[in-house]
């Protein structure tokens, strides 16, 4: 009996470890697109080798403000056309349409209004050094094509 209140205690003892808390540091800037702050932008930073993922969305002027991991975070940013974005019915039928429906579906789909690749963490090229003391970021560049 012993034996196994020891084994538990060991077990508790090394669990109590994992759940190690990590600090976020605040991080601002602007996200800029083809020349002009790009308002109403996800802004997603991804740290800790994938193991932090925090996001946050701009504002009118572009600005945004996140708490990150320290360290280097890869960055995604990505905006839909806010005008294609229909709102579901929840009480209408939910089931996946097929044939000619999933084609005029898939047409009608929003845009997204920012290139394709900065919407990929691993594509867009942006890469953050979080650090303590950080000073804003000056600006977060992307393009629409």
């Amino acid at each position: 009996m012993i034996r196994n209140l020891f084994g538990i205690g060991l077990l508790l003892v090394c669990f109590a470890g994992c759940g190690e808390k990590i600090t976020k540091i605040e991080v601002t800037g602007v996200v800029i697109c083809d020349n002009k702050p790009l308002d109403g932008a996800s802004v997603a930073f991804i740290g800790n080798g994938g193991g932090a993922y925090n996001t946050t969305v701009t504002d009118k002027e572009g600005m945004f403000k996140i708490l990150a991991v320290p360290g280097q975070n890869k960055v995604a940013v990505n905006k839909l056309n806010p005008d294609a974005v229909k709102q579901l019915d929840p009480n209408a039928d939910q089931t996946m349409p097929s044939g000619e429906e999933a084609e005029k579906a898939m047409k009608a789909a929003p845009k997204a209004l920012v290139a394709a690749k900065f919407a990929d963490p691993d594509k867009s090229g942006i890469v953050i050094d979080v650090g303590p003391n950080m000073q804003a970021v000056e600006k977060i560049t992307v393009t629409s094509k």
